[in-house]
């Protein structure tokens, strides 16, 4: 006749919610001496932790930038493979800035005198650009490559009518500017440079800045004391600008001597300034002619802190991480203890059977995490970095977190095949139940990777894939490794 289980066979497994949490504390107590010893030997490893844990971070900023450098190429396919080469492989990147071409070309001449001192230019000439208003930012470029044609059909419309500054430019032209200047009149782009040498013909007259006519046009122009001319301090009151003085300080400046340049290059100065005044319906304010340059710098990858102390806090989190990983043999040895305090004797050699399984899969979970798919993470998140246009800037602090985040989800959800093992060995599901369950349980899973990963979808991916693979190979164990049954209950048959 079969027996009954006895309810002294389980007495050794008899515990109180008292001695529960008794046995909780001392596990908990000896698992936190061992981080403490753990941490302590993370100290002396706490630099290297930091190098490493910026690998990743660096690796996905410097695809960053060279991806954005690429973009930034509008050359023709020759100068494009040429460019890329060395963006991809020596990591250079580009800034684009605007260099004064006047002073670029003058500090040439001084510096290599033997080979561009017979350079024929003319510092402070009026360039194709100079008809483009910088305001125009809507403007159609039609209107832009015809802007040139406009200014000079307003001067021509007005010489019509005879007004006084209109006659007086077009006196200051010999023959052949004025044939020009009647080309300029009706023709369109093929004009631009007949349109420019005009007006550097007029900037080279010495006595254009002083005509009235011309200053009475830049009198008019000023639109009050909110103008850029009030900063020169040439106001009598507060509606009204001295215009006269403001050019006999221009006038006085010809007569001082500047390294590289001549009494006709300041008057040209001078009297750019003033067209360019009298006429802000046409040309663009007075401002010195630039040129676009790339400049190539071997991109350095930084991460930063923000203040004096984040440094050493950083250090003692590398600590901490590094001490974690030293003792987590101990740590999940007290926690599975724990554990088995509260399960059937023949329950518990199962726990001394899956500890070392258990690390496997935390320490395979996390180094998946680290090394596989935190940079195609960070690719995914920087790429939206990239299609805004706003550079990342990332805090050593914020990433420390973000590192410690995602392997420890890894870890923790990584041991999911285990889980189930553990849970059909002790009754609680069946292999059965996990295949005809499995739809809901890719769900779970996918939730479940929400919550463990940041808020974006490929690390959930990355997570969710690697679970579902992980949570069939559960069911093959489960298969492969049945169930004993208890040698205590009446059915039990040792065969």
């Amino acid at each position: 006749m079969a027996k009954n289980p006895k309810e002294d066979l389980f007495a050794e497994s008899t515990m109180t919610f008292g001695e529960h949490l008794e046995e909780l504390r001392q596990c908990l107590f000896r698992a936190a001496i061992g981080l403490v010893v753990g941490v302590g030997f993370g100290l002396f490893y706490a630099d290297e932790v930091i190098q490493q844990i910026q690998v990743p971070l660096k690796a996905s900023l410097r695809s960053y930038y060279r991806y954005q450098a690429l973009d930034n190429i509008q050359d023709n396919d020759i100068d494009k493979a040429e460019l890329a080469g060395l963006i991809t492989n020596e990591d250079y990147v580009s800034n684009d800035i605007e260099v004064e071409l006047d002073k670029l070309l003058m500090r040439l001449k001084a510096a290599v005198p033997g080979q561009l001192g017979a350079v024929d230019f003319a510092p402070y000439s009026f360039v194709p650009d100079d008809f483009i208003l910088e305001s125009d930012d809507n403007l159609l470029e039609q209107d832009m490559q015809s802007k040139h044609q406009k200014f000079f059909q307003h001067v021509k419309a007005n010489l019509e009518r005879e007004e006084p500054w209109a006659v007086f430019l077009y006196s200051l032209l010999d023959e052949a500017h004025q044939t020009s200047f009647e080309h300029v009149t009706t023709t369109g782009d093929d004009s631009i440079a007949e349109a420019v040498a005009i007006l550097n013909h007029w900037a080279n007259d010495p006595g254009l800045s002083s005509n009235e006519h011309i200053r009475e046009l830049v009198r008019s122009s000023i639109e009050g004391p909110t103008s850029w001319w009030a900063q020169l301090g040439t106001s009598d009151d507060e509606n009204k600008i001295d215009v006269d003085q403001v050019f006999a300080t221009l006038t006085n400046a010809i007569d001082e001597p500047r390294e590289g340049t001549t009494v006709e290059d300041r008057q040209r100065r001078v009297n750019k300034f003033a067209i360019s005044s009298a006429f802000p319906g046409y040309l663009r304010s007075a401002r010195p002619a630039t040129i676009t340059l790339p400049v190539w710098e071997k991109k350095d990858i930084r991460v930063q802190t923000l203040n004096a102390h984040e440094g050493f806090m950083i250090w003692l989190k590398a600590a901490f991480i590094a001490g974690f990983v030293i003792g987590s043999p101990w740590i999940f040895f007290q926690l599975w203890s724990f554990v088995a305090a509260g399960l059937y004797p023949h329950e518990r050699k199962y726990v001394y059977i899956y500890l070392p399984f258990c690390l496997a899969l935390f320490f395979g979970g996390a180094a998946m995490a680290f090394f596989v798919v935190m940079e195609p993470v960070l690719d995914f998140l920087f790429s939206y970095n990239r299609m805004m246009a706003i550079d990342p800037d990332p805090r050593i602090s914020e990433w420390l977190g973000f590192v410690m985040f995602l392997p420890i989800g890894f870890g923790i959800a990584f041991q999911l095949p285990l889980v189930m093992l553990m849970l059909q060995r002790i009754g609680i599901f069946t292999t059965k139940a996990y295949l005809a369950k499995w739809r809901v349980a890719i769900l779970v899973i996918f939730i479940i990777a929400m919550f463990l990963t940041p808020a974006d979808p490929l690390s959930m991916l990355l997570l969710g894939g690697p679970l579902t693979v992980l949570y069939f190979l559960g069911i093959l164990l489960c298969k492969f490794m049945p169930r004993n049954k208890n040698p205590y209950a009446e059915s039990y048959d040792p065969v």
